[in-house]
């Protein structure tokens, strides 16, 4: 008998023993009309999807997870439980008549054809994929190719999934572009084939730059790490490594703080967010030209509520003040005045920001009680009933709630007072008359604010009354993940993937069970592994990426590589990649020396000692970990960033370290203790690049808030900023003797200061991309340079002379593909860099 599944399912299929029912043609169209009219409230895509069961309406995933047995009624797990009395749920009222139920039982013993009329699909491969992009690039003017990106759905489509289903993530995209966007128009992504499966954005309609781009690549967990002819054509074209990404998890991803407040640029308080919507909220309630309402209990809260309407640059803003009690200065029915420092304020714990956009929908953030920005608030406040932790998330919540617009709730306050007026000062009586309205007024206000919404709704495709397709793209991709959907994400058809994971020993205890019936992984699970699956299962081709006379390769990371550094003595060299591996390589004979695994996300720095006998890496996770390189072991974590590590660096003597983060913040550890000693603050953006002076008492710090800064090491006092970079800092060096110091950056240009006047002595232009690494010769006399490579022509590395500023020589201009990151030797005689996909190059240098 078939092992019972006991999911907490609230209503199911309704399965019991019948008969007499005679031949029907159109017996599958009736199985679906019992299945919608008595389960598909609850488990359709339509519905709350109760227990993480919506397919109820998809027999060929009903039969895939092993709901039903096609033939097999009896030994239908569905069938079980009805049988003994488990389903439907007792409460029931309405349940299915015996011709029901005859049906339902007749359909699955006669195989459980589908109802959906779909002609056969045919698989669609990655390279039909690219091709396609391909071709629509080389038909885009040569100067604006830059600017295309793309969106696919053939892992979708190769999963099974419905027509209509596509349709709505393409209605998510669309939704989602053009709630990140200040754009004034609404553009709607550009299907490039005849099934729609890959949709064209144009960067400038979304006011984004190609730094966005690059934030989405750099996260973006499921590289196939192709390097075929059309993969490398893509990257020259478009200046990107990765100009297409799967939409699922884009909608997924991207509507979800922190990605979401990096995407849509959001202030970091709510405060700022008002001036840039000029908005002056104390002014606004101190001249009483606020409406508000205020009532007890929610969809989201228990508590007492109040929401708040101002006048704002692009139409309305909106603003809730949320309370974790309704007692003293949380009640709102003795304290409808405030925020402090009014007379008898009530005192609120946090609130959401809802305002229009320059194009009409709607941007959100949420707040603690201060202003500053939080991505997820409490539970204990608010809570979110579509979300299986109950956890208010900013962006994906607010989709979901506010999907057809602002929510009109009825003032209590107004009512309250009015009939309890000798309670109050008759001052604050005329007050509460005035900004809290009558219903009429505060709904006509909200009504106008929400036909502004609809009709940018109206030229996106989608209907007020429609459910958000952001957060029921995301609903699904959040779900389990079964043999279907897990062979279609990594490319192949699930008889192929099968025959691969089955070889796959490495693969057998996180994915094994898939090739169970009807088994399944969890969404994070198969993501992890994703990386060791591209490897095991061989899926990136074997096409080689082109090649220079002065580069050599040398492959093993299953990720895109983030972080490169090479030993003093210049023969070996560290790698760190988003495979979550750190990699030790010989350099002269091009092979992986040592792994270095226990990082849980990206690596994104690393360091060598200077006696190469430690190596330092710096992680997404938020971590700093020390390594033996001789032996492999991990010595020791370091944990005290709240964000991403994005620098690390030994101190001369190989006792110190800093790191840098994008919590804004530098760290100086002690190495033998893993102590913190002290922090410096006062970068306003991500921390992406630092260095020790060659006596060890400064640090210089790079940051993307466009400034460098030099630090006492011993104090942490800031002891002066360097001015005149015009981008993200994206590199810093001291010179040897410490005296002068260079940056490179998003500006292009490398840029010379006095160390101890912070007057900048000279600017060396020259290369095309952004500058990504600089570094002094030992000599001090010579600055070497390295950029970011989008397209061919560029020199991609460029030595310079310290003292005059020009351009001594160049290499590269030949070279094929992207290049992100970079190192130099400390003799100078060779740089290092990635490639297209996951591979180290050595580039030759003169000494």
């Amino acid at each position: 008998m078939t092992q019972r599944l006991y999911t907490a399912w609230t209503c199911t299929v309704l399965l019991a023993t019948a008969s007499g029912v005679s031949a029907d043609d159109q017996l599958p169209q009736k199985a679906r009309d019992v299945l919608k009219t008595h389960c598909a409230r609850c488990h359709s895509t339509e519905a709350p999807a109760k227990g993480g069961f919506d397919y109820v309406l998809r027999p060929d995933l009903l039969t895939a997870r092993n709901r039903l047995v096609p033939g097999k009624a009896a030994d239908s797990d569905l069938y079980q439980r009805v049988r003994d009395g488990e389903m439907p749920p007792k409460q029931t009222k309405v349940r299915p008549s015996a011709e029901e139920l005859a049906i339902l039982e007749k359909w699955i013993n006669g195989g459980a054809a589908s109802w959906q009329a779909e002609s056969p699909r045919e698989f669609v491969a990655e390279a039909d994929q690219l091709r396609a992009i391909r071709q629509d690039l080389e038909a885009l003017p040569a100067l604006q190719r830059r600017y295309y990106r793309y969106f696919t759905l053939a892992n979708l489509r190769n999963a099974g999934r419905a027509e209509q289903d596509l349709n709505e993530t393409r209605l998510g995209l669309a939704k989602l572009l053009n709630s990140l966007s200040w754009q004034p128009r609404i553009v709607v992504p550009a299907a490039i084939d005849g099934s729609g499966l890959v949709l064209r954005v144009d960067l400038r309609d979304l006011k984004w730059s190609e730094r966005f781009w690059e934030r989405l690549v750099f996260e973006y967990p499921y590289r196939t790490g192709t390097q075929s002819r059309d993969a490398l054509r893509l990257t020259e074209l478009s200046g990107t490594s990765l100009p297409w990404l799967r939409a699922d998890w884009f909608i997924a991803t991207a509507s979800r703080a922190p990605l979401y407040y990096d995407l849509v640029q959001m202030p970091t308080t709510a405060g700022i967010l008002e001036r840039a919507l000029n908005v002056d909220a104390a002014a606004n309630i101190n001249e009483l030209s606020v409406v508000r309402a205020a009532f007890n209990g929610s969809g989201v809260s228990k508590n007492n509520r109040m929401l708040e309407r101002h006048d704002s640059g692009y139409g309305a803003y909106w603003k809730t003040y949320d309370f974790a009690e309704n007692v003293d200065k949380q009640n709102l029915f003795d304290r409808p005045l405030g925020p402090p420092p009014a007379r008898n304020s009530f005192v609120h714990d946090g609130g959401e920001m809802i305002f229009h956009l320059p194009n009409g929908l709607l941007g959100y953030l949420l707040a603690e009680s201060g202003g500053r920005r939080i991505d997820r608030a409490p539970v204990a406040i608010v809570s979110d009933p579509n979300r299986p932790d109950k956890v208010v998330e900013a962006g994906l919540s607010c989709f979901h709630c506010h999907a057809a617009g602002l929510i009109h709730k009825a003032d209590q306050v107004r009512a309250h007072v009015l009939k309890n007026a000798a309670a109050f000062a008759k001052e604050d009586v005329d007050t509460i008359k005035t900004i809290y309205p009558p219903e009429a007024k505060f709904k006509s206000l909200l009504d106008e604010d929400n036909k502004r919404y609809h009709e940018a709704l109206k030229k996106l495709g989608l209907k007020p009354d429609a459910r958000d397709p952001i957060s029921a793209v995301t609903l699904y991709y959040e779900g389990v993940v079964d043999l279907t959907a897990a062979a279609s994400e990594a490319g192949l058809k699930p008889e192929e993937f099968t025959q691969r994971l089955a070889k796959a020993a490495t693969l057998s205890r996180p994915l094994g069970a898939l090739r169970t019936k009807g088994g399944t992984v969890q969404r994070q699970a198969f993501t992890t592994a994703f990386p060791e699956l591209v490897k095991e299962l061989r899926l990136a081709e074997d096409a080689t990426a082109g090649s220079s006379t002065d580069v050599a390769k040398a492959a093993g990371h299953t990720g895109t590589i983030l972080a490169i550094a090479v030993s003093a003595d210049g023969q070996r060299m560290l790698s760190g990649s988003e495979d979550r591996t750190v990699r030790l390589w010989d350099i002269a004979g091009e092979k992986e020396l040592k792994r270095f695994e226990g990082h849980r996300a990206a690596v994104a720095a690393v360091a060598l000692s200077p006696d190469g006998k430690r190596a330092l890496s710096g992680s997404h996770d938020r971590t700093l970990r020390l390594w033996d390189v001789e032996t492999g072991k991990e010595l020791r974590v370091f944990t005290g960033h709240t964000d991403k590590v994005a620098a690390v660096a030994f101190s001369p003597n190989g006792k110190w370290a800093l790191s840098g983060s994008y919590d804004r913040t530098v760290r100086y550890w002690k190495i033998e203790t893993g102590e913190e000693a002290r922090v410096f603050s006062g970068h306003t953006d991500v921390v992406s690049t630092l260095a020790f002076s060659a006596d060890g008492k400064r640090a210089v710090t790079g940051s993307h808030d466009r400034s460098v800064r030099v630090w006492d090491v011993a104090t942490g006092e800031m002891l002066r900023q360097l001015l005149g970079a015009a981008g993200e800092v994206f590199s810093v060096a001291f010179s040897p003797d410490g005296k002068l110091i260079a940056a490179g950056g998003n500006d292009k240009h490398v840029r010379l200061w006095g160390a101890d006047s912070g007057q900048e002595i000279s600017r060396m232009e020259g290369h095309a991309n952004a500058v990504i690494r600089v570094a002094f010769s030992r000599d001090g006399r010579s600055i070497w340079s390295g950029s970011s490579q989008y397209q061919t022509g560029d020199k991609t590395v460029r030595v310079w002379n310290t003292a005059t500023g020009r351009e001594v020589k160049g290499y590269g201009g030949e070279h094929q593909g992207r290049i992100s990151v970079l190192a130099f030797a400390p003799d100078g005689s060779l740089a290092i860099s990635d490639g297209s996909e996951p591979v180290l190059r050595t580039w030759k240098l003169d000494k």
